[in-house]
């Protein structure tokens, strides 16, 4: 079983290596239209962020995820996570919802820095449309919950292209737009 740890861990170093490197040696964030450019990470500084991970799914963390999540942490960084559903699709959420908990304490994340929603407006899957103004509401709540001042979610495509994750990167664009004081920054993880 460990093996399987041997092999996880260093494909998904290699993701994050590759995606972090199309984000600083691009000027334009693939697959992202100029209307709506996040900004660059972390402008530089070094003091502790804030960060709020907004995940389409449980899993998310796991699958495109824990190798910003294992750096921000090394950096000092406060991670917290919004997963705007229970990813119940097959009829697993309640499953999934309690590895995402255990994935995140395996991530050193407290459980009372993790929230999944249960909306019934934000139901997983490949044919349902998410409200984006709905999501930059729910989105708002936690920012002001836990004080955050840096966003990382999907990129426009959706990391994998599921519909779902598209729409929380449209749903955090939307909350960036509409937040005029332009005290969150935002990251995106490209594909």
């Amino acid at each position: 079983m460990a093996w399987i740890w041997m092999v996880a861990v260093p494909g998904a170093v290699l993701l994050w290596a590759v995606s972090l490197g199309r984000i600083l040696s691009s000027p334009a964030p693939y697959c992202l239209p100029a209307s709506a450019r996040f900004l660059p990470p972390l402008r530089g500084d070094r003091r502790s962020r804030h960060v709020l991970l907004v995940l389409a799914h449980p899993d998310d963390e796991s699958m495109f995820f824990t190798p910003t999540i294992l750096f921000l942490k090394s950096k000092g960084h406060n991670v917290h996570i919004l997963c705007v559903s229970l990813g119940n699709a097959d009829g697993l959420g309640n499953i999934r919802k309690e590895e995402l908990f255990k994935a995140c304490a395996t991530l050193n994340i407290p459980a009372e820095q993790v929230k999944v929603l249960d909306h019934q407006k934000l139901q997983d899957g490949f044919h349902e449309k998410w409200d984006h103004g709905l999501l930059v509401e729910l989105t708002m709540e936690q920012i002001q919950l836990w004080d955050i001042d840096t966003i990382v979610t999907f990129d426009s495509c959706g990391v994998s292209g599921h519909p779902n994750h598209r729409d929380v990167y449209h749903g955090v664009s939307k909350l960036l737009h509409e937040n005029q004081q332009g005290n969150i920054e935002a990251w995106e993880l490209v594909r």
